[in-house]
């Protein structure tokens, strides 16, 4: 199924909302840029690399461009010294319906 012009501009508009993310490290805030962003279909797929980072791992955001949250994961991950990728997803299907009343 083709992705609707409403859908696609709607993705290509949080593309350029998504600024960053934040990642909780040993009870630690710290801030990272998105590594990689990609449209796949009706999906927005965000990635933001963790590389020399070493410690227990338990939330990470996603924010936008006026530092509010967008997406948000509870995490549970004892990262060592190789890297490691955290992945958001933000699909989007706009549904054509009535309203009685």
């Amino acid at each position: 199924m083709a992705i609707s012009l409403l859908e696609d501009e709607t993705l290509k508009f949080w593309d350029r909302l998504i600024v960053g993310a934040k990642v909780t490290i040993d009870s630690i805030e710290k801030e990272f840029p998105i590594f990689l962003k990609e449209i796949q279909g009706n999906t927005l797929k965000i990635f933001v690399e963790l590389e020399s980072e070493i410690g227990h791992i338990t939330h990470a955001v996603i924010i936008d461009m006026h530092g509010r949250e967008v997406r948000y994961k509870t995490m549970n991950i004892n990262k060592g010294e190789h890297g490691l990728m955290v992945t958001f997803f933000l699909a989007i299907e706009i549904k054509e319906g009535t309203v009685n009343g």
